[in-house]
This record gives structure tokens, C-alpha cells and sequence, in this order.
């Protein structure tokens, strides 16, 4: 019966890492500044559409909105832009 030699799959030490593993290293490296980044926007949009919605009417005409204009936008989920 002839034996199969294996070797192990190691990419950290590899001698010469191709492209695609240092993309995905950088890749996995960096998804917890993005997710935060991510966080960050949404939570600065869900606190303006708050501040929006609590605008009475002479603010909202000073910056050129119509309540129906600001309704729409302050009723909008924090995720969409």
C-alpha cells in the first residue's frame, strides 16, 4: 500500500505567501475597525433623524425642509442612507 505524504497548510509561516492569503489576512484583520466604522455611522444617523424629528416647524422651513420632506426622512431605519 503506498503512504501519501501530506503537508500541512499553514499560511501565517509560509515562506512566500501568495496575494490571495495576504488579502484575506488583511481582510480579517481589519473587519473590527470596519464594523465599527459601520457602528459609528449608524448611530450618527439615528441621533440626527431623532434630532430631525423633534425640529418644530420654523427650524425645519430656516433649513429648507418641509415636514412631510423631514417625516420621510426621520422615519427611515438607521441603516439606509
Amino acid at each position: 500500500m503506498n503512504r501519501i505524504e501530506c503537508q500541512p497548510l499553514n499560511i501565517l509561516h509560509a515562506d512566500k505567501p501568495t496575494s490571495a492569503t495576504v488579502k484575506l489576512i488583511r481582510a480579517v484583520v481589519g473587519l473590527p475597525v470596519n464594523i465599527l466604522k459601520v457602528a459609528y455611522v449608524w448611530q450618527k444617523r439615528a441621533d440626527q433623524r431623532r434630532q430631525l424629528s423633534e425640529m418644530n416647524t420654523r427650524l425645519l422651513r430656516d433649513m429648507g425642509l418641509s415636514e412631510d420632506a423631514a417625516r420621510q426622512e426621520y422615519s427611515k431605519p438607521f441603516w439606509l442612507p
